[in-house]
């Protein structure tokens, strides 16, 4: 017979008061981030490039946190693999096709919606003792199902900004891979594309840093070449 005193009797108060203090710091900081989350909206409302940028930091942020925690050891190995699997075929399809609004009842709903179910199922049952982790449970549960709620915010309020610039590619990820796959004219866009992107970004970087600039002359003459123009044009 158990004492009134045992061990494991003062240990279950313990973890509900430990409970219940996660659970409601996980309330707080989504409070908090919603907040945050409604005031930069309200900033960028008609910017979705920069929205979308700051969705995919939250996505890349969110998965080596999820990989990090199976480093670790405090999740059993195909957590990782779904994981890895919910963000590219679920985040990393949404971000790409924002922000293209979709019916409740449309696949992309669908999809997202069993994507996250299913996440959420292996993490529970794939947490290596799910009392001693309980904390990190329940953040990977709150954020998994937070980011849908941020990423409905995000939406424009007005419809014709719910669009696409080219409405072909409001398509499922494993379509764009397998056109990326079989269509050669699709890998030479997709590589422009990239590479303008790149050096935009490289651009707003070095305008906005001395010390960036200096290290793209030194190693790209294409660059250097670029800002002697510039600075003799002024």
């Amino acid at each position: 017979m158990l004492s009134l005193t045992s061990p494991s009797m003062a240990y279950i108060p313990i973890v509900s008061l430990y409970t219940i203090l996660v659970v409601l710091s996980l309330f707080a900081a989504v409070g908090v981030g919603v907040w945050l989350w409604g005031n930069f909206l309200d900033r960028n409302e008609h910017d979705p490039a920069r929205i979308r940028a700051v969705m995919f930091l939250m996505l890349s942020v969110t998965t080596v946190w999820e990989l990090g925690i199976h480093a670790a050891g405090l999740t059993r190995g195909y957590t990782a693999w779904v994981s890895l699997f919910v963000a590219f075929w679920g985040g990393l399809d949404a971000l790409l096709r924002f922000p293209a609004a979709h019916d409740l009842e449309s696949f992309f709903c669908v999809k997202h919606f069993a994507l996250l179910t299913l996440k959420t199922l292996a993490y529970a049952v794939g947490m290596a003792g799910f009392r001693a982790h309980l904390a990190a449970f329940l953040t990977v549960f709150v954020y998994t199902w937070a980011m849908p709620v941020l990423y409905a915010m995000a939406l424009p309020m007005d419809p014709c900004e719910q669009v696409l610039r080219n409405d072909a590619n409001d398509v499922d990820i494993t379509v764009r891979v397998w056109r990326l796959m079989v269509n050669r004219h699709e890998r030479r866009n997709c590589y422009v594309k990239c590479r303008g992107w790149w050096y935009r970004s490289l651009a707003e970087a070095s305008d906005k840093s001395i010390l960036i600039r200096f290290v793209l002359c030194v190693g790209s003459p294409e660059h250097r070449r670029f800002y002697t123009k510039k600075v003799r044009s002024v």
